[in-house]
C-alpha cells in the first residue's frame, strides 16, 4: 500500500467519477492575521500556535478554512503527487503546504464526491499528537473494520470513533455508511463496487481515508502457498489475517475496555474533561444524603472510638494481616457487631450544605472514605441472612442516621436467596453469606459537576470503599471477601433501584471469623 501525498486535492486521477478533498480548521480553531509582519496566530484546545512571516496566500488559506471546508486547487495550482511527507520546494504552494503539515491536529480533511455538492465524511483531529499520513488502497487487497471501531449517532449524522486512533470520522453521506456496514468482514474495493452504487474510485477514495486513519484495518501481505493477495472468503480463498488481531499491545484489550480507558485518561481524545458542571444549567445536582426510601428503621449501635482507638490493633499489622477469607466461623454475627462495622467505615461524619458565596452550589459530607470531589455518591445495601438481633431480609444503611431501613417483603422476598446464592458462587463459597453489602452508586452527583470522569471516578471510590471495609474488618476480627462481579439487574431489583440512575459497582462479604488453625495464611480457605 503506497503513500501518497499528504496534501493532494483528490484522490484518484480515474477518468471515473472521483473524490474531491476539501479542507478546514478544527471548529474550535480561531484564526487571528491582524499580527505585524504577516504573523498569524491560532488558537484552539491545545494552546496557540504562531506563524511568523506567513505570505498572503497562508493568510488567506488559514482564513478561509477558519470559515468551513474549501478546496485548495486555487491555491496549490500546478502541485503534482509527492511519495513523501515533506511537500515540494519552491513557490507559494510550498508555504502552503509546509503550513498545513505542520498544523495537521488542526485540519479536518473531508470527502466529497466530483460534481456534488454535499460532503461523504470528515476527518477529524482529536489529540495533539495527530499526524496523518494518507495511503492508497489497493483495490483488490482485503480490508476489514478495526475491531476497536464503533459507530454512533451524533446531531444529525453518524461518527465512527476508535480508542486506537486519534481521529474522528464524521459521516455526513449514506455512502460511506454503506461501506461501513460491509466492513464488518473482510472485503475488497472491487468486491464493495460491486454491491453498491459507487464507482471503484469513490470507494478507494473513502477507504483510504479510513485506512489513515486506523478505522479500517488492512490484511497482513499472504506468505506464499497461503493464498493470493486477492483472496478474500467471498472469493473461497485463504482466510485474510489482521496485525491488530495478534498485536501482543492489543491482546489484552477489548474494544470496551479501551474505549473506556482512553476517554476516562487524557491525551487521546477531545472530549470537555474534569470539573466542567455539564449538567449545572439543565437540572440540579443531586443531593449530598439519599433521601430515605420507605420502611420500617431499626437503629444500630453507635461504638465509643476512643475505646476503639484504644484496643485497635497498629495500623502496620492491620495492613500486614488482611487477607480475603472464603470460609466463616461458626459463631453469628450481631447486630452490635454490624452496627460498629458500618459506624467506623461507612457512616457521614459531617453534612455541609450549598453555600453559593463559597463556591459550594451543592451539598457535601465527610465519611471515613476518600471521594473525588467530596461527592460520596456510594450507597450502600445489606442483604442479611444470618445477623443476631437483624430479622433476615435488605436493608438500606442510613449513613447519616446510622440506621438500617427495611426494604421489600423482608425474608420472603424471592431476590434475598437469589443474591445471597450469586454471592455464594462469585465468591467460591461453600455456603452463602451471612451478610452481603451491595454498593451502589448515585452517578448523578459525579455527573452534574464531572465530564469524562463520572464512571471511572466512580470505580476508584469503590476501591477505597473495599480497602476501607478490609481493614476494618480485620481491625474487628471479621472474615471479609470482596466481589470481582454482580448481577445488576439482580442488584436493582433487590434494592429497588434503577440501574440507569443508581447503578450497582461493588460487593462485600461480611462474616465471623473462622476458627484460628484455618485463618493460617497457608489455610486454603484463605487468599490474599
Amino acid at each position: 500500500m503506497s503513500v501518497v501525498s499528504p496534501f493532494s486535492t483528490t484522490v484518484t486521477t480515474q477518468a471515473e467519477r472521483r473524490c474531491v478533498s476539501f479542507w478546514s480548521l478544527r471548529e474550535d480553531v480561531l484564526v487571528d492575521t491582524s499580527g505585524p509582519s504577516g504573523s498569524v496566530v491560532l488558537s484552539g484546545r491545545w494552546g496557540e500556535v504562531r506563524l511568523h512571516g506567513a505570505g498572503p496566500s497562508v493568510r488567506e488559506t488559514l482564513r478561509r478554512m477558519s470559515l468551513g471546508p474549501i478546496s485548495l486547487a486555487n491555491a496549490v495550482a500546478g502541485l503534482t503527487a509527492d511519495d513523501s511527507m515533506h511537500p515540494p520546494s519552491g513557490g507559494p504552494e510550498t508555504e502552503i503546504l509546509a503550513v498545513l503539515h505542520r498544523l495537521q491536529h488542526l485540519v479536518v480533511r473531508s470527502l466529497s464526491m466530483e460534481e456534488s455538492d454535499r460532503l461523504l465524511m470528515s476527518v477529524v483531529p482529536i489529540a495533539r499528537s495527530a499526524r496523518y499520513r494518507p495511503v492508497a488502497a489497493d483495490r483488490s487487497h482485503p480490508v476489514r473494520l478495526s475491531r476497536f471501531a464503533f459507530l454512533r449517532s451524533e446531531g444529525q449524522g453518524f461518527v465512527l470513533e476508535s480508542p486506537a486512533s486519534l481521529y474522528r470520522v464524521v459521516v455526513h453521506g449514506p455512502e460511506v455508511s454503506w461501506l461501513i456496514g460491509m466492513l464488518g468482514r473482510p472485503v475488497t474495493v472491487d468486491q464493495m463496487a460491486a454491491s453498491v452504487p459507487l464507482s471503484a474510485p469513490v470507494i478507494a477514495g473513502i477507504v483510504a481515508h479510513l485506512l489513515a486513519t486506523g478505522m479500517v484495518v488492512p490484511a497482513e501481505q499472504p506468505h506464499t502457498g497461503e493464498g493470493t493477495q486477492g483472496d478474500a472468503p467471498a472469493g473461497g480463498g485463504a482466510v485474510p489475517h489482521f496485525a491488530e488481531d495478534e498485536d501482543p499491545a492489543l491482546l489484552s484489550w477489548s474494544a470496551v475496555d479501551l474505549l473506556f480507558h482512553s476517554r476516562s485518561t487524557l491525551g487521546r481524545h477531545d472530549a470537555d474533561f474534569g470539573a466542567t458542571y455539564p449538567l449545572a444549567q439543565r437540572v440540579a445536582p443531586a443531593p449530598a444524603v439519599k433521601p430515605l426510601p420507605d420502611g420500617p428503621r431499626l437503629p444500630l449501635a453507635r461504638p465509643c472510638l476512643s475505646e476503639v482507638a484504644a484496643s485497635d490493633p497498629p495500623l502496620t499489622t492491620v495492613v500486614e494481616e488482611r487477607r480475603t477469607v472464603r470460609s466463616f466461623g461458626p459463631a453469628r454475627l450481631t447486630a452490635a457487631v454490624l452496627g460498629e462495622f458500618l459506624y467506623r467505615a461507612l457512616r457521614i461524619r459531617s453534612l455541609y450544605e450549598p453555600d453559593d458565596e463559597a463556591g459550594h452550589p451543592e451539598s457535601f459530607s465527610d465519611r471515613p472514605y476518600p471521594s473525588g470531589g467530596r461527592a460520596y455518591e456510594l450507597e450502600f445495601y445489606l442483604t442479611v441472612r444470618d445477623c443476631a438481633d437483624i430479622p433476615p431480609g435488605s436493608y438500606y444503611y442510613a449513613p447519616l442516621e446510622h440506621c438500617l431501613v427495611r426494604l421489600g417483603d423482608g425474608e420472603t422476598d424471592p431476590t434475598l436467596s437469589e443474591l445471597l446464592a450469586e454471592a455464594q458462587i462469585t465468591a467460591g463459597l461453600t455456603e452463602p453469606p451471612a451478610v452481603v453489602i451491595t454498593i451502589t452508586s448515585r452517578i448523578h452527583r459525579l455527573a452534574w459537576k464531572y465530564s469524562g470522569l463520572p464512571y471511572a471516578l466512580t470505580l476508584k471510590h469503590v476501591g477505597a470503599v473495599i480497602q476501607n471495609l478490609y481493614l476494618i474488618g480485620t481491625a474487628m476480627g471479621l472474615a471479609s471477601c470482596a466481589l470481582d462481579s454482580g448481577d445488576i439487574e439482580l442488584a436493582a431489583r433487590t434494592t429497588g433501584t434503577d440501574w440507569r440512575i443508581e447503578p450497582s459497582v461493588g460487593g462485600f462479604i461480611l462474616g465471623t471469623s473462622p476458627e484460628p488453625s484455618s485463618t493460617s495464611p497457608s489455610s486454603p480457605t484463605v487468599s490474599t
